[in-house]
């Protein structure tokens, strides 16, 4: 439980209701003026040429649009690439180039730059080839292809290994040296900064460039990323484009992901409805429908397209839902520093989901893979106490491919070297971490009861409002309150798998929704400790608490 706010913190904050004094001096904003700009505030998107190897991309691209040159976007087959593919290639054809998206097969060519696509886009005639989320561990890939003749404008948040590839540029914010503040930027804002200093070139107006804002905002909070600083100014000037909803793509998706309307769309929604569905298509069949999905002008493709894409969603749950029972059936108990699931009959576009899953549920580094013919491709989940890719560059004589973040990688490993692998990376886990020790925990906010808050509900929900974009790094506040009492409870959901519940506090009746608590129906006690969010259900409008965790009361 956090400290209580002090009293000259409630002098300063004085304005806002004691409940959110408390969550934003949490949050480190003590002051008025602090409070204010985080509430209200929009922030500024930094200049892009602080990055470094900008100036150097955007004179090659604006040679290669002058010369007619063919050019390719090649990006990742997640919402981060997708997006970032989407917004710039229609921001380079805006500009009169001759641009055309690829963004490889997940199955067929894994994640990444590789030799045969690089000598197909070649052989295409196409001279200059833009990376989006991908490519900063490729320094093979990216040789060949300029011994074949294509020059390479690599754009990659991700952190490079030892040796940096021999592109043409490299525009990324992990580089050694380079002092770009926002060292949490996704694939989708590096490509906005290419789009941005291409558009100041042309002198385009600022309208032009928040055109694209809709996409930064889907890529960055799908990706993860912390939603502070540029992020979050991002998410907030990209929530508003997608209110707009001039994208027929977008409306659609929204349409089949049972958001009443455009203007109701929040960040949640992104990273559990809208990003979900895109993703899907990379998972199960093509990014590629993703992506023409977020470009096409016409509606009935839009239409038909979003549909796909709920059927493979769809299909998504069911794979994942099944691989991830398998997988904790074979962990048995789980007591290894890292957790591995290597099932030749795990589909290998959920096996990064069931990896999550199992991080979430025994708190451990997880590494979950399918076998190709003697070559396991795996995803890797970790926690807060463990960097994954740190760790994964103490074991690359072991490995064919890897790269990914702290927290999230992929990898590509002979199956004879499986083994050797997992020794190696539990021995480093269990020198590394206390595993004892760690655990999950939520981060609490502040502790409150119906009593002490109820004449205050219309102004906490008003401000509470201000908070988003929530996510990643700005975490929607969360509360405890102690000794409720359920009144009421039953599953929802097509398998039973949420509950509904109604909680008594006093004289207060909450509604009460509990995503994924289904098989804990029979378990919860009559009076309970609840951790929980402020939201609003979809369905009729009215304030309930989402439940993050519940316990039985001490009381």
């Amino acid at each position: 439980m956090p400290a209580s706010i002090p009293a000259e913190g409630m002098e300063t904050l004085a304005g806002y209701p004691l409940l959110i004094q408390q969550v934003l001096f949490n949050r480190g904003l003590d002051n008025a003026r602090q409070a204010e700009e985080f509430l209200y505030g929009e922030g500024d998107l930094l200049d892009p040429y602080l990055l470094s190897d900008v100036p150097k991309a955007i004179d090659r691209i604006l040679q290669a649009i002058a010369n007619g040159e063919k050019m390719v976007v090649y990006g990742d087959f997640d919402v981060d690439g997708i997006t970032g593919t989407a917004l710039l290639t229609q921001a380079l054809q805006e500009m009169g180039a001759s641009a055309n998206p690829y963004i490889p097969d997940r199955f067929s060519e894994g994640y990444g730059l590789n030799p045969d696509a690089m000598r197909s886009l070649a052989q295409a005639g196409t001279t200059l080839l833009i990376t989006v989320d991908c490519g900063i561990r490729s320094p093979q890939e990216v040789k060949l292809a300029q011994e074949l003749g294509m020059d390479v404008i690599l754009t990659d948040h991700h952190l490079p290994g030892e040796e940096l590839p021999p592109a043409y540029a490299v525009i990324c914010q992990k580089k050694n040296d380079e002092l770009y503040p926002n060292p949490h930027i996704a694939g989708v804002g590096l490509a906005y900064k290419v789009m941005m200093a291409l558009f100041q070139q042309a002198e385009k107006s600022r309208e032009a460039m928040e055109q694209y804002l809709d996409l930064v905002a889907l890529g960055t909070v799908a990706d993860v990323v912390p939603l502070v600083g540029e992020n979050r100014t991002f998410v907030k000037k990209g929530l508003k484009k997608i209110h707009e909803g001039k994208r027929p793509g977008l409306r659609a998706l929204v349409a089949e992901s049972g958001i009443l309307n455009m203007e109701l769309v929040t960040s949640e929604h992104i990273g559990f409805r809208l990003g979900p569905r895109l993703n899907a298509a990379g998972r199960l069949d093509s990014a590629m429908l993703a992506w023409k999905l977020l470009t096409t002008h016409d509606e009935s493709e839009a239409c038909t397209l979003a549909a796909n894409l709920n059927t493979l969603n769809s299909d998504r749950q069911s794979k994942t839902e099944e691989a991830f029972q398998t997988a904790s059936e074979e962990l048995g108990a789980a007591d290894t520093p890292v957790l591995f699931a290597i099932n030749e009959l795990f589909h290998e576009g959920i096996v990064g989901l069931v990896a999550s899953k199992l991080t979430e549920e025994y708190h451990r580094p997880a590494i979950v893979g399918t076998d190709h013919q003697g070559l396991i491709r795996a995803s890797c989940r970790s926690v807060e106490e463990f960097n994954i890719t740190y760790a994964l560059d103490r074991c690359s004589d072991l490995l064919v491919q890897y790269g990914g973040h702290s927290m999230a990688a992929g990898l590509t490993i002979e199956k004879d070297n499986m083994e050797q692998f997992k020794e190696k990376l539990c021995q480093i886990a269990q020198s590394e971490v206390d595993w004892l020790e760690t655990c999950s925990k939520l981060q609490l906010d502040g502790e409150v009861s119906a009593g002490q808050i109820v004449s205050q509900i219309p102004a906490i929900m008003k401000t509470l409002e201000l908070f988003e974009p929530t996510g990643e790094g700005n975490n929607r506040p969360l509360l405890l309150n102690r000794g409720m009492r359920v009144v009421e409870k039953r599953t929802v959901g097509k398998t039973a798998k949420h509950l509904k519940l109604k909680l008594r506090d006093g004289n207060i009746l909450w509604d009460a929704i509990a995503f994924g608590f289904g098989e804990k129906l029979d378990a919860i006690a009559e009076n309970v400790d609840v951790a929980f969010h402020f939201g609003v259900n979809d369905f009729n409008g009215g304030i309930q608490l989402v439940v993050r965790d519940l316990r039985k009361s001490a009381g």
